[in-house]
């Protein structure tokens, strides 16, 4: 089976994202951000309040709120922090190899993947895991890798779940994670 896309910036962002909030490193990188680093600002009305006129009361009221509205806010401005620096990396440069119009085969020896700077193939033995999401299908081929295929790409409904029944004959996942 082959599909044509475009790749577009939004594709990759989404992948991105998706990622993030799957990946136990960074669920882990931003726990501590958000509960472990923000402590500070439980201990700092002790210190504040040293060598400050105000009292106790009110920089552990002041501190309070900040570190409330740190833990609540902290995961959302994370995310757009992250969606903004990836729209700057594409900015950068031509990204030829990452967005564009793609070519996608699935045989019985592998995934073939054609773009605008090469080919690349990978065998059924490299495929880690396959994800689908409302907006894409995901086959990672390492932790960090994968194809992303926007559901655009396919014409329906059928077309999208032959491909998937597709996947699922050549490889060794017998889930697909949604």
């Amino acid at each position: 089976m082959e599909i044509q896309y475009e790749l577009i910036e939004e594709d990759y962002i989404d992948f991105n994202m998706y990622h993030m909030d799957n990946s136990p490193t960074v669920k882990r990188s931003i726990f501590i951000q958000r509960y472990i680093i923000s402590i500070v600002f439980l201990i700092a009305p002790f210190i504040v309040e040293k060598v400050s006129e105000p009292t106790l009361i009110y920089w552990l009221i002041v501190f309070g709120i900040t570190y409330i509205l740190w833990v609540v806010f902290y995961p959302k401005y994370y995310k757009s922090r992250v969606k903004k620096n990836i729209g700057k990396m594409f900015n950068e440069g031509k990204n030829v190899n990452i967005l564009g119009s793609r070519s996608l085969s699935v045989t019985e020896e592998g995934i073939t993947s054609v773009n605008n700077s090469g080919e690349s193939k990978t065998n059924w033995s490299s495929v880690e895991k396959i994800t689908e999401t409302k907006k894409h299908i995901y086959i990672y081929i390492s932790a960090i890798n994968a194809y992303i295929i926007p559901v655009r790409a396919f014409k329906n409904e059928n077309e999208k779940g032959e491909f998937l029944n597709i996947l699922k004959q050549y490889t060794t996942i017998n889930e697909i994670d949604n």
